[in-house]
């Protein structure tokens, strides 16, 4: 009841704030409008064919028989309670149009809605990162918005945001979220966030006591979504953007793995093995290491537990990998994107517009701790000034767009487990990078026949 109330409130004082006075135009609506698919887009075969949805004001569609909406998404904590917190005031105001969300784990929800949409069992929206727009539709899992993606509507979100939803010269969602790493740091330990590699480094070793399960950094190093500010940054690349061949085995590449192979071997900086999720989270809160590469999703979990002393951070760009040379971590779009296989597409599209409302985006990032797609936050003081978010908002404009072809989904894997040996293990960059050339390359190849 309380969660309901706080949400009316602040959706209503949303709306007043959005609609009062002259808005700034937005940053380069042209570059939104011209992403835009043409009318003649087509969804995938076999699919519903999506209608333009209805704006949510509009009280004709919610007569009628009564009908439900299905989210799947992976959230947790504080972003899950942004998204249901919304759902509930959209359910308690349109009991024709109920909404359903899921919540499932994030190590499952790639495989279950793969498996469960060809069936006729899967959502009929998934809240995704973009990177797998180009396999799901090729796999015909996912559909083209056609004309509901207006230029109108796209003039919402920042131009980056909407251009990895593009795939064949069509739109395949509505952004929710941007997600791109930055530097955390605990403001007890550090003073001041250090400005390069080099200079993290040198902080890092007087933090760093293996005896006590204390180091100076912590990240996951055997993932290529972590590792690759450090491979974008050198200059290094997953794929050629003129003949899209892999270039896995890069000198740049190599020279990538040889240096976090450096962090954790030379400089002895990180912890001894991978580690990841909950207990890096557990390490940043227990003061056990000063510097943690590290997304907005983390905000939320930095939420202390009962009886838990809250840790001090702060967040800074992420350092130069070399001087001159900042860091570049991939840009992610979240995305609501809609099934294939969906039998309410119309009531589905205009789910998707009410969450990605400019109103619905202030519940985002004041509760969820999520940096939105939405222009509009960004034009109120609360959120122009807001340190955290000019620090993710500046890291976006010098982050890559994460690759969202199908060929991608091949790329991963190997990737990870060069970056396991090689950084590790044993295994020397050029032969571990070039094992995951070859395995790529055969998948990639699998993949066209």
């Amino acid at each position: 009841m309380k969660a309901a109330l706080r949400l009316s409130l602040l959706v209503a004082a949303a709306a007043l704030a959005l609609g009062c006075g002259k808005s700034p135009a937005p940053a380069d609506p042209a570059a939104a409008a011209a992403a835009a698919p043409k009318a003649e887009a087509k969804p995938a075969e076999g699919a519903a064919q999506p209608a333009a949805a209805a704006s949510p004001t509009v009280a004709e569609e919610d007569q009628g028989p009564p009908r439900t909406v299905t989210i799947w998404h992976g959230y947790r904590d504080a972003e899950r309670q942004a998204l249901d917190d919304l759902i509930s005031h959209w359910n308690k105001n349109h009991p024709n149009l109920q909404v359903n969300a899921l919540a499932v784990p994030p190590d499952a929800i790639i495989d279950k809605f793969q498996v469960a949409v060809p069936n006729g069992n899967g959502p009929d929206l998934i809240i995704f990162a973009h990177d797998k727009i180009g396999l799901w539709a090729r796999a015909g899992l996912i559909q083209p918005l056609g004309e509901f993606a207006t230029p109108e509507r796209l003039k919402r979100f920042m131009p980056q945001t909407i251009k990895p939803l593009v795939h064949d010269k069509a739109i395949y969602g509505l952004p929710m979220a941007y997600k791109t790493l930055v530097l955390f740091y605990n403001k007890k330990m550090v003073q001041a966030p250090p400005k390069t590699l080099g200079q993290l480094v040198e902080v890092a070793k007087g933090f760093t006591k293996p005896d006590a399960d204390a180091f100076g950094l912590a990240y996951e190093a055997s993932n290529l979504y972590f590792h690759a500010p450090i491979l974008l940054g050198l200059g290094g690349a997953v794929f050629d953007d003129v003949a899209k061949k892999v270039l896995i085995d890069s000198p740049e590449a190599q020279k990538a793995v040889d240096l976090a192979r450096d962090l954790y071997k030379t400089h002895k900086i990180l912890p001894q093995g991978a580690v990841s999720g909950f207990a890096l989270t557990a390490m940043f809160k227990d003061s056990k290491v000063p510097f943690v590469f590290q997304g907005p999703w983390f905000i939320g979990e930095l939420t202390p537990e009962p009886g838990q002393q809250p840790v001090e951070w702060a967040v800074a760009m992420l350092p130069e990998v070399e001087p001159g040379k900042p860091m570049k971590p991939f840009l992610g779009s979240e995305a609501l994107l809609l099934s294939a296989k969906s039998t309410a597409a119309k009531s589905a599209l205009r789910i998707m517009d009410y969450l990605t409302s400019d109103e619905a985006a202030l519940t985002r990032i004041s509760v969820g701790k999520q940096m939105v797609a939405n222009i509009k936050a960004y034009e109120l003081p609360k959120w122009a000034d807001d340190p955290v978010v000019k620090i993710f908002r500046g890291q976006a404009e010098v982050s890559v767009p994460m690759p969202s072809s199908a060929e991608m989904s091949a790329v991963w894997n190997p990737y990870n487990a060069a970056l396991q040996k090689g950084v590790y293990g044993d295994g020397k960059s050029a032969e571990v990078l070039g094992e995951a050339q070859r395995r790529a390359e055969e998948d990639i190849g699998k993949m066209a026949k």
